[in-house]
């Protein structure tokens, strides 16, 4: 048996009593759906934006008006999910950390950026749900959550009626969207309820990545066993409650499919502790696969591009999860701009089918070019994503996630299909 000592996890949290009793939904026909959002990588300081770029104001301003569009038309989705990285890229060769007289351009598109995804939202009255990425820390590219004086990115625009990371929520938490435990805000990671029986896990999984730095007074590897204590004492309450869960991140597990082609012995996007059998990998998988009939979802971002993965048990050889991507509205990885709507069941709340919205760097107007998953698998409606790809092979996936793999801009330039299976080990 493998080693999975970060695993054995016993612990108390206290939790806020989140009833959700009288909550009613907005009505749909047909099944429910989300808005799944990533990487948008903003550069206020440009209207342009183009393949290999961030997002200019251009972009940002249509992408703007389509989600707009979305929120307010009558089968509206029920709530929104971020799955981090805000800000444009900067420059930076090795320490990419940024004192805090440098900061003026990270912060003001750090603060642009939360702002117009809060205006948006408030204007339809949805829940927003916010998850951190490795370009989001106030101290640079992955760094802590929490810079040396504790302050945050939230900490730029201050809000006691609705403050993130969670937007339009009920404060008092008697109903849903409502918060469940909040327990380690400088850490960035919570979980809330946006409607009946549904619960989500924003985890911060910048502090499992390999490049991660803490600069907020802690130590790295007592984060990411606190943050996987506290994931396996939620998804535990859930289970008690009868809630199932979506597991919101940036940086996903498993293999980094571009890294792969450089370095394949080192593209594991989390970090070994302190090697292949002691990892947040496999504490995480182990995890899973002890609440799968728990877990209806995993979601992340981080790569830009429309991809999914297969999470297996600790022994690599059962398939427990499956894990969607929220591509990149920045094009900056050669990828065409793109965003989801997730469809899920009502009751089961299991996920059935995403419909991606793309356009091209330099159009005027968002326009209506999509595809679903089920149109591009070929798979018949009604059954849930993880059925689907559990029966399928991995020559058959891999073949149709590489024509959209760069959300409809060509081929990848290398293998998609290291990406896609998750192991122990990796």
């Amino acid at each position: 048996m493998k080693k999975t000592n970060l695993l054995i996890i016993t612990v108390t949290i206290l939790f806020s009593s989140c009833s959700v009793n009288k909550h009613t939904v907005q009505t749909t026909t047909g099944n429910p759906t989300f808005l799944l959002l990533s990487d948008i990588h903003l550069d206020t300081f440009t209207d342009s934006s183009s393949y290999g770029n961030d997002t200019g104001l251009g972009l940002w301003k249509i992408f703007l008006t389509k989600a707009d569009s979305l929120l307010g038309s009558t089968n509206a989705p029920q709530f929104v999910v971020y799955t981090g990285d805000l800000p444009a890229h900067y420059s930076c060769s090795g320490n990419c950390y940024l004192p805090v007289n440098a900061r003026q351009t990270h912060n003001t598109n750090l603060a642009a950026i939360l702002s117009g995804l809060r205006d948006l939202v408030t204007k339809h009255h949805t829940a927003l749900f916010y998850v951190p990425g490795n370009n989001d820390a106030i101290a640079g590219n992955y760094y802590s959550f929490a810079d040396s004086s504790q302050n945050t990115l939230l900490s730029l625009i201050p809000e006691s009626v609705n403050p993130y990371p969670a937007l339009n929520i009920n404060p008092g938490g008697d109903t849903a969207p409502c918060m469940i435990s909040n327990t380690q805000p400088t850490m960035g990671y919570y979980s809330a309820k946006p409607i009946d029986g549904l619960r989500i896990i924003a985890l911060n999984t910048v502090i499992f990545s390999r490049k991660f730095t803490a600069v907020d007074g802690t130590n790295p590897v007592d984060d990411g066993i606190r943050q996987l204590k506290w994931l396996n004492a939620q998804l535990k309450d859930a289970a008690d409650k009868g809630d199932k869960v979506y597991i919101a991140m940036h940086i996903p597990p498993g293999i980094d499919a571009y890294q792969y082609t450089k370095t394949p012995d080192n593209a594991g996007m989390w970090a070994r502790l302190p090697d292949k059998q002691n990892s947040w990998l496999n504490g995480f998988l182990a995890i899973v696969d002890q609440y799968q009939h728990t877990i209806a979802g995993i979601l992340y971002g981080h790569t830009h591009m429309d991809e999914l993965r297969r999470l297996y048990d600790i022994t690599g050889t059962r398939m427990t999860a499956i894990a969607i991507s929220a591509p990149g509205i920045t094009p900056q990885h050669d990828n065409n701009p793109g965003f989801k709507l997730v469809q899920y069941d009502k009751q089961s709340k299991d996920l059935l089918d995403f419909t991606t919205y793309y356009t091209t760097p330099s159009a005027g107007t968002w326009g209506n070019a999509t595809y679903s998953f089920n149109s591009v698998f070929g798979f018949p409606p009604g059954n849930t994503m993880y059925k689907n790809l559990s029966t399928a092979s991995i020559t058959a996936i891999t073949t149709q996630l590489n024509k959209i793999f760069t959300v409809m801009n060509g081929p990848s330039a290398y293998s998609v299909q290291p990406g896609i299976e998750v192991k122990p080990g990796q």
